[in-house]
């Protein structure tokens, strides 16, 4: 019968009927046999597949038949369960048939290709220099500016994405005294100014939580963009000094 093939591991394999022959069993035993061996690694959480793959065959009668391609582990599994000449025998026979299709049809050895050998170094790569903008990140001596654009570049490295965009830079803002400096007024006219003319947005500043000038206690502060100051020179105008 010889029905040698190659499976999806890559593995030459006999069919179980071949091999039901070869030990003297009816191919209904061997089946049952198989079976158990099955549940026996399965018992130990051992895949099976590197032992015994399910088929099927086509019988005489047209009819669809269960049978199982076994690799040369399995086999060796087969000849662990027998004894004196039979297993002798068994062993000679399968390592003959296995040699005989190797010579035939050499299993291909499956090497890493060299476009993949390159990915898997490139990846090892980007991981070290993952870590290492890790650590510098975690050093609680950085600015928490600077913490978030090395963990951003680390982000990109172990991606390849920018999954975590690096941080906006803080844009130059100015206080309400600092506005007031430049238009010769006091800061507390120049909040009266933007809260009548809608300042106090997005658009033209930021609010902050920080410590008053005066005690100890935290306030919220609105300090102006650049493009706050046009708007007062409208306002006011005159020109910024």
């Amino acid at each position: 019968m010889s029905n040698l093939a190659i499976i999806e591991s890559k593995e030459i394999a006999l069919d179980s009927r071949d091999v039901a022959q070869m030990v003297g069993k009816k191919h209904y035993d061997l089946l049952k046999d198989v079976r158990q061996y099955i549940d026996y690694l399965g018992e130990g959480k051992i895949p099976f597949a590197g032992f015994f793959q399910e088929s099927t065959y086509t019988d005489s009668q047209n009819k669809e038949q269960p049978c199982y391609f076994i690799t040369r582990k399995g086999c060796e599994f087969i000849a662990n369960k027998l004894t004196g000449q039979k297993g002798t025998v068994f062993t000679a026979s399968y390592i003959n048939k296995f040699h005989e299709m190797e010579k035939k049809q050499p299993i291909p050895k499956l090497p890493l290709d060299k476009n993949k050998r390159l990915e898997i170094q490139e990846r090892n790569a980007r991981a070290k220099i993952a870590n290492l903008y890790l650590r510098i990140a975690d050093n609680d001596a950085l600015p928490t500016n600077y913490r978030g654009i090395f963990l951003s570049y680390a982000s990109k490295e172990l991606s390849g994405q920018d999954i975590l965009p690096l941080p906006k830079s803080e844009a130059k803002t100015y206080s309400a005294t600092d506005i007031g400096d430049m238009f010769g007024i006091t800061s507390a006219m120049v909040g009266r100014i933007a809260n009548a003319n809608n300042l106090k947005t997005d658009e033209y500043g930021k609010l902050y939580h920080d410590k008053s000038r005066y005690s100890t206690k935290e306030v919220d502060s609105f300090r102006y963009y650049d493009l706050v100051i046009p708007e007062f020179e409208r306002l006011l105008g005159r020109e910024a000094d």
